[in-house]
């Protein structure tokens, strides 16, 4: 902030009319516009008066507030870390949509049809991305529909090969 705004904000603070604080300095108000204005700037008799009738130091008129001034910088630095921060998790949405629900429901549906199963359960897991929301689960529930989908295909093709299953042929002569 510069030494007009600092002028304005200190007699604005007081509650003072450019008027009230000319007369009290004996200058015109147009002396005090232009003060507050950076068109000009008061003489040190005026400036001690001013720190007076402002109840505050010289210093603070005259000096920039350094602490403020840091403190500022470093809010800047935090914002735009955290912008660039936004951008990147939004860059990072765009085109990866989460299809953790459709893989989970896809998987599920997959482990009643057997000998599907076995080629589709794969390439849903190679599918699934991390950062879908049920990741673990999808591969857990896909490497299940994998195993269930075995163990069917095998009593499907034992079935028709006829696995494990004991012909009797009982012969009755005829008499």
């Amino acid at each position: 902030m510069v030494l007009a705004d600092r002028l304005r904000v200190h007699r604005e603070n007081k509650g003072l009319s450019q008027a009230a604080v000319a007369e009290q300095l004996n200058v015109s108000r147009q002396s005090v516009s232009k003060w507050e204005t950076g068109k000009g700037y008061p003489d040190i008799d005026n400036l001690v008066l001013l720190s007076k009738i402002y109840e505050v130091s010289i210093d603070e008129l005259v000096q920039e507030n350094k602490v403020l001034k840091k403190k500022i910088e470093e809010n800047n630095q935090t914002i735009d870390d955290h912008r660039k921060k936004l951008d990147w998790i939004h860059n990072q949405g765009i085109g990866d949509k989460d299809e953790g629900l459709l893989l989970l429901i896809a998987v599920i549906g997959l482990s009643v049809a057997a000998p599907l199963g076995l080629f589709l359960a794969p390439i849903i897991m190679k599918r699934n991305k991390k950062t879908n929301t049920f990741y673990m689960l999808i591969n857990i529930v896909s490497v299940c529909c994998i195993l269930i989908n075995l163990y069917f295909t095998f009593i499907m093709v034992g079935d028709y090969l006829l696995w494990d299953q004991r012909i009797e042929v009982n012969y009755t002569p005829d008499s």
